[in-house]
């Protein structure tokens, strides 16, 4: 006679102990949970399934039919509707959104931080590209330069030196006498102004220095000749006919034109950068492009300027 046995323990704790009696001959079949018999079959020599409760779990006794003998098997079913099952995935799914919420938040979390990181990198750039574009003046020489300085225009060349980048530019005191500086700038990419504005060879900008000593200078990037002005115009009004293609490129020129007009050349800026999201350029973006495009007072002037352009 055979005869084999499981532990069982429930969820609160409690030990039940479950068994069977296969008679070898006969093939009676007793099975018994703890002190209390659950099933009896008779002449049981086939595959067969016991289904039985032991507290509010639906368990099941198989028995297989082997080439030699019989195995036996305890699980308890999980799948079928009972109370029980329907607590345990009602349990299940809260347990599984609170993962999901936890996940959620993780992801967040996270994408907060690398989107945080990428700004403070680009800002760093910036940072660094602005610091370049200093020049190291004393208290001294700066009142001088207020108070005597004269001006020129220096223009830019932008060259590679022992596989750095660097930006050199000249100009011509009022006493015809050329002088030059330069200054490096990361290999990374556009090289921009403190204003956010890409600087290009050939830009040329104002520049104040001391005549009885112009290695006493300042470049002022934000005083461009109109010669450089008119290069960033075309900047931006490419930059318009790319990111609206279905206007003619007569009209989109003239609405670069009158936000020239209206706001000055620095915010041909936002025209350059419109299709750039702002992790990448956090000073001029599509969202600051709208914004400025946006302005009731700005729109109805482009509207009433370049409706027929």
């Amino acid at each position: 006679m055979a005869q084999v046995s499981w532990i069982f323990l429930d969820d609160f704790g409690g030990r039940h102990r479950v068994g069977l009696y296969h008679g070898d001959r006969s093939g009676h079949l007793l099975i018994y949970c703890d002190a209390r018999i659950v099933q009896v079959d008779f002449s049981v020599k086939e595959t067969r399934t016991y289904s039985f409760f032991i507290e509010d779990e639906l368990c099941e006794v198989s028995i297989q039919k082997e080439k030699e003998g019989f195995s036996y098997d305890f699980r308890v079913n999980k799948q079928v509707n009972t109370p029980r099952n329907r607590q345990r995935r009602a349990a299940e799914r809260r347990n599984w959104w609170g993962v999901a919420a936890v996940l959620a938040v993780l992801i967040a979390a996270v994408s907060a931080a690398v989107f945080f990181l990428m700004r403070w990198d680009v800002q760093q750039k910036q940072k660094r590209w602005a610091e370049a574009f200093t020049f190291p003046l004393s208290t001294r020489e700066k009142k001088r330069l207020d108070q005597e300085g004269h001006t020129s225009v220096a223009r830019l060349f932008i060259a590679y030196e022992n596989q750095q980048r660097v930006v050199y530019y000249n100009f011509t005191t009022q006493e015809s006498r050329l002088v030059s500086g330069r200054f490096w700038a990361p290999d990374t990419g556009l090289i921009l102004l403190p204003n956010g504005f890409p600087v290009n060879d050939h830009d040329a900008f104002r520049v104040e220095y001391l005549p009885d000593d112009p290695r006493v200078h300042r470049v002022l990037f934000e005083q461009p000749a109109p010669e450089t002005i008119a290069a960033y115009l075309d900047l931006a009004a490419r930059a318009q006919q790319a990111a609206h293609p279905d206007n003619r490129p007569t009209r989109n020129r003239c609405i670069a034109q009158v936000a020239l007009a209206e706001k000055g050349w620095p915010a041909l800026a936002n025209f350059i950068f419109q299709s750039t999201p702002a992790e990448q350029n956090p000073r001029h973006n599509r969202d600051s492009y709208l914004r400025l495009v946006r302005e009731p007072a700005l729109a109805q002037r482009m509207e009433r300027e370049c409706w027929d352009k």
